[in-house]
């Protein structure tokens, strides 16, 4: 159980101990506070993005292996190739296909946020999905080895899912309102992603697990659902690389395992969005590590 943030190696494996991608952002996404963290990984800084990237609408469409191609069902998308959005310095050489989508949760509160930090810190990821459900690509999701899941990095492509995370993060005027208790998360309190971010992760997880372009090869697998339960918290098959849908707090830290579970619902259970949301927001709330989800599975499944 993931009750405490673990302290884990990024990057490519090697550097100084971390909390993760998540726990990181806290630090000056909020309050504008000097992080204690030390830096990890050695990705150089890339341009920021042009002020016009904000004005061209948002587009259909992602990039792998250097060819653009039909995104997600339903969710916008703003790309470094077509609305100048910060692309992050690969590391090594490019590769040729993924088998893992790895999801994340960033404790802050805006997209711009999280890449200042992530730049800083000398960490990136493929994809950063906004409050209101709007995807910003920042890497090839085939070609591009970025540093945000440690020994994952090169079999994997990554989403961060902007959210506050922690209650003490919220302020007014956030679209983030729903807060369960939740003994399985850092501090024992979680504050629910938005229903859009929700979501676009369940589309893009139907999207990535659907071979949508030559070199993504990410079987729709869910190594969180063990004998009918559903895990909010570390499993031991994750310590390698472990073909699927891939929740961050899988290999150790403390994020991503309910946005899993929503879309697992969404995909598998065959429920509605906001059945879905209150679904995973009951079954999470006061759990311990697990949820039970025995009673939804398909019969020919379970």
């Amino acid at each position: 159980m993931a009750r405490k943030p673990n302290w884990l190696l990024l990057g490519m494996g090697i550097g100084l101990p971390v909390i993760g991608i998540a726990f990181l952002l806290r630090s000056t996404s909020q309050r504008g506070e000097k992080s204690s963290a030390p830096s990890e990984g050695a990705a150089k800084p890339a341009a920021a993005p042009p002020a016009s990237s904000a004005v061209r609408p948002a587009g259909t469409q992602l990039i792998a292996n250097g060819v653009a191609v039909s995104g997600p069902d339903g969710v916008p998308v703003r790309t470094y190739a077509v609305h100048g959005v910060l692309r992050f310095a690969a590391q090594g050489k490019p590769r040729s296909r993924v088998t893992e989508l790895v999801i994340h949760e960033t404790v802050s509160s805006s997209v711009e946020s999280t890449v200042a930090v992530l730049q800083k810190r000398g960490l990136s990821v493929h994809l950063i999905l906004g409050p209101d459900g709007v995807l910003y690509q920042h890497g090839d999701l085939v070609r591009d080895v970025l540093w945000h899941a440690a020994g994952h990095n090169t079999s994997s492509f990554g989403v961060e899912v902007v959210n506050p995370y922690d209650p003490q993060e919220l302020r007014a005027g956030l679209p983030w309102t729903r807060v369960i208790d939740a003994p399985w998360s850092w501090k024992g309190k979680y504050v629910l992603p938005t229903l859009a971010q929700a979501e676009a992760v369940a589309q893009l997880v139907k999207w990535t697990t659907r071979r949508p372009a030559p070199g993504i090869e990410v079987p729709r697998r869910w190594p969180g659902l063990q004998d009918g339960q559903f895990k909010l918290a570390a499993i031991s098959e994750a310590k390698q690389p472990l073909p699927g849908v891939l929740a961050h707090q899988y290999f150790g830290h403390s994020d991503g395992s309910w946005l899993v579970l929503y879309a697992w619902l969404r995909l598998e259970a065959g429920l509605s969005p906001a059945a879905a949301y209150e679904e995973a927001a009951r079954r999470a709330t006061g759990s311990t590590g697990s949820v039970s989800v025995r009673d939804l599975i398909p019969p020919a499944v379970a």
